[in-house]
């Protein structure tokens, strides 16, 4: 059986060792507090949702009311650390001097590019027969739902799309 004394021994730590245990558990503290905002720092822009480019579709005067007008441009889309020059394109149709109707390009039925036909006052997608009126709504054809929609704004007198379409 131990000896009261040689307990009591055992369970003394010497200063060299305290000093050495606090030194090393403050510099494990010093450590995380640079290595943990350093990683975050690294690893953010992968994190971080995309931003949807806004991009100038020309002067509101360079629309005519109730006349539907392709805009093609282009913009830089990033996604992480990688910025690339994309082409885009939206269908504009000026309702008033401050109020539009900014189509995306892409039918809702299988994504086809579409078109207007003055003749018949419509826009009409040639891969199944999708008929929409001025204002995106499905008048026959099959496709599922009206045309999506991009957000705009008006600044300035200029007409800026922000490149985030709108599901109908």
């Amino acid at each position: 059986m131990a000896q009261p004394s040689e307990v009591g021994q055992q369970a003394e730590i010497s200063r060299r060792r305290f000093l050495s245990g606090a030194v090393a558990v403050i510099a494990s503290f010093i450590g995380g507090a640079i290595t943990i905002p350093a990683i975050g720092h690294i690893i953010s822009p992968a994190l971080k949702p995309p931003e949807s480019p806004q991009v100038s579709a020309g002067s509101v005067n360079d629309f005519q009311l109730r006349q539907p007008k392709r805009v093609d441009f282009f913009y830089y889309k990033t996604d992480g650390w990688i910025e690339e020059r994309t082409s885009g394109s939206a269908w504009v149709v000026k309702l008033s001097e401050t109020q539009f109707n900014v189509f995306d390009p892409r039918c809702t039925h299988l994504g086809c590019p579409y078109g207007w036909d003055a003749e018949r006052g419509q826009f009409v997608c040639p891969c199944h027969n999708g008929i929409f009126n001025i204002n995106g709504q499905v008048l026959a054809g099959p496709p599922p739902r009206p045309l999506d929609r991009l957000q705009y704004t008006v600044q300035k007198g200029e007409l800026i799309i922000k490149q985030e379409v709108q599901r109908a």
